[in-house]
């Protein structure tokens, strides 16, 4: 971006100690990733799986960390044979119904919790619960998305693929025209910014398994109505 602002580049030795124009850039290239990042909730490059072993008696648990939304429907207790168990999908299921018909029972049991769970809800606070109450130390896996993490260090990377790095810089050059107060080359830049996050949309996000063609069958209804 720097060069294309015929401006002096960054050294990796004096990533950390920039002034001036280059810290701008930094900042720049920064609010753009984020700005791509909150376009949408669940980008592909952002999909990740954690696993956590449930401890018993315990039916409320933390998000892991950089947490941004989690796949309801993944929720899987994983088989164990020494604990007696098989997969199990677990239910998703609302606070409100938690508290209502399950909330008392695990309660009761205390720490040495009840059994396998079944249902998994959202947690008052930042993060889930699962009930039953467990009994075991059983091992649970579900998906989720990630938030944005700050780039801070010369090597860190970003989990946009390599191949929008195009849209990053008209996101950085608009932040960066802003910053020097030039209006028309910033909302240039927006616009193929803009375009640049529709067409990651459209790649990424609105994928199609298959288009069904229904003209034949409108023109068949169309005749036999007439008929």
């Amino acid at each position: 971006m720097l060069r294309r602002l015929n401006e002096v580049e960054i050294s990796q030795a004096d990533f950390l100690v920039t002034r001036g124009v280059q810290s701008v850039a930094k900042d720049a290239i920064r609010s753009s990733i984020a700005h791509i990042n909150r376009a949408e909730f669940e980008w592909p490059f952002n999909a990740a799986i954690h696993s956590t072993t449930l401890v018993v008696g315990q039916e409320e648990y933390s998000w892991p960390q950089y947490f941004k939304v989690v796949d309801w429907n993944s929720f899987q207790i994983q088989k164990d044979d020494t604990l007696s168990v098989s997969n199990k999908h677990l239910s998703h299921i609302s606070r409100d119904s938690y508290y209502k018909d399950y909330k008392d029972a695990d309660d009761d049991a205390g720490a040495v919790g009840v059994s396998c769970p079944t249902f998994v809800f959202e947690g008052h606070g930042n993060g889930y619960g699962v009930s039953p109450s467990p009994d075991k130390t059983y091992a649970l896996k579900f998906r989720y998305y990630l938030n944005y993490t700050d780039l801070v260090n010369h090597d860190d990377a970003t989990r946009i693929p390599n191949t929008y790095d195009p849209v990053i810089i008209e996101g950085a050059l608009y932040y960066m025209y802003t910053f020097r107060d030039n209006l028309e080359a910033a909302g240039l830049a927006l616009t193929l910014f803009q375009q640049g996050i529709k067409e990651m949309q459209s790649i990424l996000i609105n994928k199609y398994d298959s288009i069904r063609d229904t003209r034949v069958e409108r023109v068949v209804r169309v005749i036999r109505s007439v008929a």
